[in-house]
C-alpha cells in the first residue's frame, strides 16, 4: 500500500553536548551534558509525520554500522516505511555534532557520509512510489541534483512537494515553480531571498518574491514572532505559543512533519498551520531531535 508522504532526506545521528556559550575559533569549552539521538532533516520529519499518525515511506541512505541500524530501527519505532533505505557498505552513517547553549539555541556540524549516496539514480528507481503519494517532502542535506530530480518526478505526476531550504543556499529558480509549499525558518528565508528579515512585514516582502519566482505558498517560521503564510490571493498570520525552550534543535523539522499530516487529512491551510505551529512549540520543550516529537494527544493537549 502507499504511503501518504513521501520523505526524501536525510539520515543522521545526532551527537549533542550543552554548553553554557558556544565557542569561538580556536576555544575550547567545557560542557555539562552529552547525549546522542536519531536525526537528519528527512529523518526527522518523517518521524514526525508518522509519530502524529500519518502513513510515511522513508526514501534515503545510511551506512553499514551502528549508527544505521539505530536510525533504521527508530523509524520502525513509529511505523515509518523504511523498506527503500539503502545501506551503502564503506560509508559512515551521517552524523550531526551539536551544542546548545543555555538559551536552547543550537549550532550544527554535519557530515553527510551514506547521505551523500542519495542520488538521481537511487530515487529513480523508487519513481513509482512518488508518484502514489499525496505529498513529497524534501530538504537541502541531500545532493542538490537529487532534490532537482525528486521535484522533477513529482511535478510530472502532480504531486504536492513541501521543500524546507535547509541547509539554506541559493537554489535554481526551475525548482522554484515545482515547490508547493515552502517552509523557510527566518534566516533561511533571507538567504533564499536574498533578503533582510527582521520581522512580519520583511518576511511578507521577500516571501512574495519567492512566490513570484513560482512557489504556490510560503510559510515564514519566525519563531517566537510567530508564522507568516502567503500564496497568491491570501496572506494570514499565526501567533507564537509561549513556552519553556529547552533545545531548538528539529523544531522546523517537527513544524513540517505536522503540516505536511494535516494537509494531506483535508485540513484548510491556516488549520493546517496553527496545528504545525503547535507541533514546533511542543517540540522545542523537550531536548533532542527526534526524542522531542510529540504525539496527536499531547498537542491536542497543549492546544486545548
Amino acid at each position: 500500500m502507499a504511503a501518504d508522504i513521501v520523505v526524501v532526506g536525510s539520515l543522521n545521528v545526532d551527537m549533542v553536548v550543552n554548553v553554557k556559550q558556544r565557542p569561538e575559533w580556536g576555544e575550547t569549552v567545557l560542557g555539562h551534558g552529552f547525549f546522542t539521538g536519531n536525526g537528519g532533516k528527512g529523518g526527522n520529519q518523517a518521524y514526525a509525520a508518522a509519530k502524529l499518525g500519518a502513513s510515511v515511506t522513508m526514501l534515503g541512505c545510511v551506512g553499514e554500522d551502528i549508527f544505521g541500524e539505530q536510525l533504521l530501527k527508530g523509524l520502525n519505532e513509529v511505523g515509518v516505511d523504511t523498506s527503500t533505505i539503502e545501506k551503502i557498505p564503506d560509508v559512515s552513517s551521517g552524523v550531526a555534532v551539536i551544542s546548545v547553549n543555555e538559551d536552547g539555541e543550537n549550532s550544527i556540524i554535519v557530515s553527510p557520509g551514506a547521505n551523500d549516496h542519495v542520488t538521481p539514480e537511487y530515487v529513480r528507481k523508487h519513481e513509482e512510489i512518488i508518484r502514489q503519494a499525496k505529498l513529497v517532502m524534501l530538504q537541502l542535506e541531500i545532493p542538490l541534483e537529487t532534490v532537482i530530480e525528486v521535484a522533477n518526478i513529482a511535478h510530472t505526476y502532480k504531486v504536492p512537494v513541501m521543500l524546507d531550504p535547509a541547509p539554506a543556499r541559493t537554489l535554481p529558480d526551475e525548482l522554484y515553480k515545482k515547490v508547493t509549499y515552502l517552509v523557510p525558518n527566518e534566516s533561511e528565508l533571507g538567504i533564499v531571498a536574498d533578503a533582510k528579515i527582521s520581522d512580519a512585514e520583511s518576511a511578507k516582502t521577500a516571501g512574495t518574491k519567492l512566490l513570484k519566482k513560482g512557489v504556490d505558498t510560503v510559510f515564514a517560521k519566525l519563531g517566537g514572532k510567530g508564522v507568516v503564510v502567503l500564496r497568491a490571493n491570501e496572506t494570514f498570520f499565526v501567533n507564537p505559543h509561549t513556552v519553556t525552550v529547552a533545545d531548538t534543535t528539529a523544531a522546523g523539522d517537527a513544524f513540517a512533519g505536522a503540516l505536511a499530516t494535516a494537509l494531506v487529512s483535508g485540513q484548510k491551510l491556516q488549520e493546517a498551520t496553527e496545528f504545525a505551529n503547535a507541533v514546533g512549540a511542543l517540540a522545542v520543550t523537550k531536548k533532542g531531535a527526534q526524542a522531542s516529537m510529540p504525539t496527536l494527544e499531547e498537542t491536542r493537549k497543549f492546544r486545548r
